[in-house]
């Protein structure tokens, strides 16, 4: 008989969320797609996440079918990173965005990202990723 006897559930030990992807689509001034038409690939793009004090930490990038990128791992963290973004084109364009993530309030383990703000390229918040004009 096990009358009185309460059983404990915490969710941290059953699951974890990863926050949802971090997606960009890189276009020219015409809105082509720059991977798709042969302009960028994975080695062109160069993802730097910026840990302070001079300390910079690359960010594995996926190119998915629809050729856009998905950066691996951003927003793993609690507060706002900086990221550098370098892309080998001719000439070289470079831009910085910021990731602002916290704890999940569902009460399971991982992170929300909050906010995505892109500094020095024209861009825009599309339907589930970010539109990047290079230009």
């Amino acid at each position: 008989m096990l009358a009185g006897i309460a059983i404990l559930h915490n969710c941290k030990e059953d699951c974890y969320k990863a926050p949802e992807p971090t997606v960009f689509e890189f276009v020219n001034a015409s809105g082509e797609n720059l991977i798709q038409n042969g302009t960028l690939n994975s080695s062109g793009i160069v993802v730097q996440q910026d840990n302070g004090n001079g300390n910079m930490a690359g960010i594995n990038i996926e190119i998915r079918d629809d050729r856009k990128v998905v950066l691996k791992n951003a927003g793993l963290y609690d507060g706002t990173r900086t990221y550098h973004v370098y892309l080998t084109t001719e000439p070289v364009k470079t831009f910085d965005f910021k990731i602002s993530s916290s704890q999940r309030a569902d009460g399971c383990d991982g992170f929300t990202i909050n906010n995505v703000t892109v500094e020095n390229i024209t861009w825009s918040a599309e339907n589930g990723y970010y539109k990047i004009v290079v230009d």
